[in-house]
C-alpha cells in the first residue's frame, strides 16, 4: 500500500507497492513525499541491505548512507505469543514499513488521515512510536494492583495455601520482559536523536526527546514493579516460614509436655521390682503427680506465650 504527503498532508495513494521487493510472508506499506516513491532497493548493496535486515529480527537502529533501518518489536502485554516485528526504512522522500501484519501500521496512518493532521516523517514515526505505549502505563497499574491484591492475601493468612511465589514469578517475568523492550525502544530513539543523515526537522527532534522522557519514565515505573514483585515473594515466604515455625513450636510444647509421661512409661516399663509397687497409694499419687506437673508446663508455657 502507498500513502504520499502533499501539503503536508496525508493521502491513501494505491493498493500496491512496487517501492521494495516483496519477500515472502511480508506486507509493505510505504508513505512517499512524492507521487513515485524511490526503490528501496534500486542498487545491489541497498538490496543486500534490505534483504539482510529483515532476517534479523533484532530491536535496533542502523544508519547507512541515505538510509536509516529500525527494527522495532510490537509490544502486547495482552498476548503471551511472540510480539509482531516490524522494520522501518526512512530515506529523504520515503518511509517503509514492513511486516508480516500490518493491519496495525494501516489503522494508525488512517486514522491520521481522518484527523487531517499535519504531518512529516519524523512527525509520523513520533506519533507511530507513541500509539504503541499509549495502553502502556494502564497496564503497569494493572500489575501493580494485582501485586498490591497478592500482598493482602498473604498478610491475611487466609490463603496460604496459595503458590504465590509461582504467580510473583509469572509477574515478575513479564515485567522484565517490558523492560527490556523499554530499553531497547529507548536506545532507538537516542539514535533517532543524533540525526545522521538529517532527515528530521528541529520540531522532529522535539518530539523525540518528548517521547525518550516518556519511555524514561516507564522503564522507572517497571523497575519499581519489579523491586515490589520482590517484596511481595519476601512477604510470602516470610508468612510460610512463620507457619512454620508456629508448626514447630507447637510440636516441640507438645514433646516437653509429653516428656515426663515418657519417662515414667520407661520407668515403669522396666522388669524391676519397684519398692513403691507395694505402697497402696502409689499408683494414684504417681498419675496426680504426673497430672501437675504437665498442667505446671502448660501454665508455665502460655504465660510465656509460647502457645
Amino acid at each position: 500500500m502507498i500513502y504520499v504527503i502533499e501539503s503536508n498532508k496525508l493521502k491513501f495513494l494505491s493498493d500496491s507497492s512496487q517501492t521494495v521487493k516483496p519477500q515472502r510472508g511480508r506486507h509493505y506499506i510505504s508513505v512517499s513525499a512524492a507521487d513515485k516513491p524511490p526503490l528501496i532497493a534500486d542498487e545491489p548493496i541497498a538490496d543486500n541491505i534490505f534483504t539482510s535486515t529483515l532476517a534479523n529480527t533484532t530491536p535496533r537502529f542502523e544508519s547507512h548512507v541515505d538510509l536509516d533501518i529500525i527494527c522495532l518489536p510490537l509490544h502486547d502485554f495482552l498476548s503471551s505469543s511472540a510480539c509482531r516485528v516490524v522494520h522501518i526504512f526512512l530515506q529523504e522522500k520515503s518511509l517503509h514499513f514492513v511486516s508480516e501484519d500490518t493491519a496495525a501500521i494501516t489503522a494508525f496512518l488512517d486514522h491520521l488521515i481522518e484527523a487531517n493532521t499535519s504531518v512529516s516523517f519524523g512527525k509520523i514515526l513520533y506519533l507511530f512510536f507513541n500509539s504503541q505505549l499509549n495502553d502502556d502505563l494502564g497496564e503497569l497499574e494493572k500489575i501493580e494492583d494485582r501485586l498490591s491484591a497478592m500482598e493482602d492475601e498473604i498478610l491475611s493468612n487466609e490463603y496460604l495455601h496459595v503458590n504465590y511465589s509461582q504467580s510473583v514469578i509469572a509477574v515478575s517475568r513479564v515485567v522484565r520482559v517490558t523492560k527490556q523492550y523499554y530499553e531497547q525502544f529507548a536506545n532507538i530513539i537516542e539514535n533517532l536523536n543524533w540525526n545522521e543523515n538529517h532527515f528530521f526537522d528541529t520540531a522532529a527532534l522535539k518530539y523525540f526527546r518528548i517521547l525518550a522522557g516518556r519511555i524514561e519514565r516507564l522503564t522507572d515505573n517497571t523497575v519499581r514493579l519489579l523491586a515490589f514483585a520482590s517484596e511481595v515473594r519476601e512477604a510470602y515466604q516470610m508468612e510460610v516460614d512463620m507457619r512454620a515455625n508456629k508448626i514447630m513450636q507447637l510440636f516441640t510444647v507438645v514433646t516437653v509436655i509429653f516428656a515426663p509421661l515418657t519417662l515414667l512409661v520407661g520407668w515403669y516399663g522396666m522388669n524391676l521390682m519397684m519398692p513403691e509397687f507395694r505402697f497402696r497409694y502409689a499408683y494414684p499419687i504417681i498419675i496426680a503427680v504426673s497430672l501437675i506437673f504437665s498442667v505446671s508446663i502448660i501454665w508455665y508455657f502460655k504465660k510465656r506465650k509460647w502457645f
